[in-house]
């Protein structure tokens, strides 16, 4: 954190070459957090170019180089909402047609004890559709805390709300998945 406010800094200072180096350190956190919050491989690559375009327009108005992780994930939050709402169909809806094997390759390295292929596959897509449901809030917050790992105290800065909120908003949104879930026969526990 602290190497990030420094490059900030450098430039801030007129380095140009530490925007490379920002946009480097950040671009993949970046995309998984867009995929993960649209269910897209080709939306979240727009969602990286952007956001780093936003930053390199806006970055001279972050009042604090200290506070640049969540700016920028408040700036991708954004522009995922803004690419959610240009939509007519829900983003995070399974396309038969899309390259499910590249995307799903992709967030299984972020789901843990995923198994084989074909297991994997079907575990994702249920998760998926339990996502889906969920309200924007909710879903954020799941999003946020437990693929991009942000602590609650993160969270509830990127959300702009308070710490007790944003509790709020991830147990009733790891409510609704567990709900979502049961709808679609998966039980949580049992063998």
């Amino acid at each position: 954190m602290a190497e990030t406010e420094e490059v900030v800094r450098r430039f801030l200072e007129g380095e140009e070459e530490a925007f490379n180096r920002i946009v480097r350190h950040w671009e993949r956190k970046i995309y998984n957090l867009a995929w993960h919050m649209l269910g897209n491989r080709e939306d979240a690559q727009d969602i990286v170019q952007e956001t780093f375009l936003s930053v390199f327009r806006s970055i001279r108005s972050l009042r604090e180089p200290g506070s640049f992780s969540t700016w920028l994930y408040k700036i991708t939050l954004n522009h995922c909402r803004a690419r959610r709402k240009s939509r007519s169909s829900n983003l995070l809806a399974l396309d038969p047609a899309s390259d499910r094997t590249g995307d799903a390759a992709e967030l299984l390295e972020n789901i843990p004890a995923a198994s084989n292929g074909s297991e994997s596959l079907e575990a994702l897509d249920i998760v998926r559709k339990a996502l889906a449901d969920l309200s924007e809030d909710h879903r954020t917050a799941i999003v946020l805390k437990e693929y991009v790992g942000l602590s609650l105290e993160e969270l509830a800065n990127v959300m702009n709300c308070p710490l007790s909120t944003a509790k709020s908003r991830l147990y009733h949104g790891l409510r609704g998945v567990q709900r979502n879930l049961k709808r679609l026969g998966i039980r949580l526990g049992e063998s």
